[in-house]
């Protein structure tokens, strides 16, 4: 049978998540009666490497030197074989129900849909904005309590569309780290840029479809865990970052991309205070724990709960994240974004 969905993994030195990510996969291409493909692209290389890769029985095993994300994928729809292909990351767990839903959302007319990513409990936020305005805003509320409290606001808005959306809803941008299209939209489009080595090559890519008037969404009933963060090594990642973030800025907004590509987000002026028992403080109800991994508090995994139970969301996420962090956890008003505590919390395996 030949297969109507093609999944392409693009790996660096990720054997060891590589093989959750197909076998999950697979078994949920099985229960949407989906006949399914499998093309890994090694960019690791090493014989070692490359046994433990072929031992998960990819249909197809491509090995290549590393020149970045964007040529793994490029390379890898190349030798897919299916007319809808998902493109992603290693680390990438498909919940049940995740396949089916990405390819209804293509049937029902959206040419480009990415899942709700998840960590336990938490939700990932919608992807940031990229643009001068978006990095003008994020610089200042870094340095006055007066915009971040607004910029808060702002985001928890953008956040709970996504997070409380029952259907697909259109989103101006999406994470690369799991994408689903038709292949016809891929040619339509364009490959990848090649000179996004990591970071933005997706946004670069969306950008671009957007432009050409396709329709961008992402998927709340597909859920899929994303434990992100393995391969690289956090100084190297900021390299990257800011390298394709500048180039990104540059390419697309002209002066006003080159302008803000100068302006740095500083470290934020919370007071944050040990998570137990101060929150116990808290008042009772429904609230918002907003999860970060930096001092700012933005941007925030999001889960929606009462003070009881926050102790067993904060234990899954500590049994999915896989490095030992210090995190900020902000607790919000959901209607009004009214922050009513700030406190810091160490979690994750290790």
């Amino acid at each position: 049978m030949s297969p109507i969905v093609s999944l392409v993994v693009v790996s660096y030195g990720s054997s060891a998540e590589a093989g959750a990510a197909l076998e999950s996969f697979r078994a949920d291409a099985r229960r949407a009666n989906a006949a399914c493909e499998v093309v890994v692209v090694d960019h690791a290389g090493g014989e070692d490497e490359g046994a433990r890769l072929r031992r998960l029985a990819p249909d197809r095993l491509l090995v290549r030197p590393n020149r970045g994300y964007a040529a793994g994928v490029n390379a890898g729809v190349a030798a897919a074989t299916a007319p809808t292909v998902l493109v992603g990351n290693p680390d990438v767990i498909f919940r049940p129900g995740s396949v089916a839903a990405l390819l209804q959302a293509l049937d029902q007319g959206w040419d480009i849909v990415g899942p709700q990513f998840v960590l336990g409990e938490f939700l990932f936020p919608p992807s940031d904005l990229q643009t001068p305005g978006e990095q003008l805003v994020r610089s200042f509320a870094s340095r006055s309590r007066r915009v971040w409290r607004w910029h808060l606001r702002r985001e928890l808005h953008r956040w709970r569309r996504g997070w409380e959306a029952s259907a697909p809803i259109p989103m101006p941008t999406l994470s690369g780290a799991l994408l689903a299209f038709r292949r016809a939209t891929f040619g339509r489009v364009g490959p990848w840029d090649e000179g996004y080595f990591l970071y933005f090559e997706e946004t670069d890519w969306l950008r671009r479809a957007a432009a050409s008037g396709l329709r961008i969404a992402q998927v709340p009933d597909a859920r899929v865990e994303h434990l992100y963060g393995h391969a690289v090594g956090p100084q190297e990642l900021a390299v990257h970052y800011l390298a394709s973030r500048d180039r990104f800025l540059s390419a697309h907004f002209g002066w006003r991309g080159r302008m803000a590509r100068r302006l740095r987000v500083g470290r934020g002026a919370l007071r944050p205070v040990p998570l137990p028992p101060a929150f116990e403080a808290l008042p009772p109800g429904t609230l918002y724990w907003l999860l970060s991994p930096t001092t700012l508090g933005l941007p925030a995994w999001g889960w929606l709960g009462e003070r009881a139970g926050v102790g067993a969301a904060l234990g899954a996420f500590a049994q999915a994240r896989r490095a030992r962090a210090r995190y900020t956890l902000l607790t919000v008003v959901p209607e009004s974004g009214r922050v009513l505590g700030q406190f810091w919390w160490e979690g994750g395996d290790g």
